[in-house]
């Protein structure tokens, strides 16, 4: 499938995100990290809205803008009038993104692709959406420490899905003992229960004896 028809099929999956983003701005929450007031009782002076999601709902609005003049301007050489601020323009602008992406180069239309798979990722991370988790980084070894490295190419690159039990180290260059892109998976030692990584290709660290 060409990156254009790839981008129209991610179109289809941002547009009910959308819907749900703008479903949750009426709900106020007190902290981001425990869902809104409706999914979880605030403790604190709730936020106006659900300030998360309106983040990412408003970067969507504007960066959609932004893209449909990129792309209409590589086409036409002209740049077109500002579209307003509502939901039905964005929606509008999407479509139009959807149809432009098909006039340009491959690799204009994989840079598009790019922008709109950030967009999907980063509405399924929003906190009482749910359907993705965000990918942190590892825990370090106490209070002002660093966290740790990645074994096998030593940068702080290591990132994991606590949720998922999931570790990955997000060095591109990187590679494991079966020379692939490291990959493992969060266990608890059976001896001590200390944390652990377990490695794909079967390394297996223990985190306070050997990274602390």
């Amino acid at each position: 499938m060409s990156s254009a028809l790839e981008v129209g099929v991610l179109i289809g999956e941002l547009l009910p995100l959308l819907g749900q983003l703008q479903a949750l701005l009426a709900e106020p929450v007190a902290d981001a990290t425990t869902g809104t007031t409706s999914h979880h009782k605030a403790t604190g002076s709730p936020a106006p809205w659900h300030e998360e999601a309106a983040t990412v709902l408003l970067t969507i609005h504007e960066e959609a803008r932004r893209l449909e003049a990129s792309l209409l301007w590589q086409i036409t050489g002209e740049l077109p009038a500002r579209r307003g601020g509502s939901d039905r323009n964005t929606r509008a602008a999407l479509a139009v993104i959807g149809n432009l992406v098909h006039a340009v180069p491959e690799r204009d239309a994989r840079g598009a692709l790019h922008i709109v798979g950030r967009w999907i990722r980063n509405a399924r991370q929003v906190k009482d959406i749910g359907i993705e988790e965000r990918w942190q980084p590892a825990w370090p070894s106490g209070p002002g420490e660093l966290p740790p490295k990645c074994p096998y190419c030593k940068t702080y690159s290591v990132r994991v899905a606590t949720r998922a039990g999931l570790v990955v180290c997000i060095n591109r260059s990187c590679k494991d003992g079966k020379e692939e892109s490291p990959r493992g998976r969060l266990e608890r030692s059976s001896l001590n229960g200390d944390p652990m990584i377990v490695w794909n290709d079967g390394r297996t660290i223990t985190y306070r004896r050997d990274w602390a």
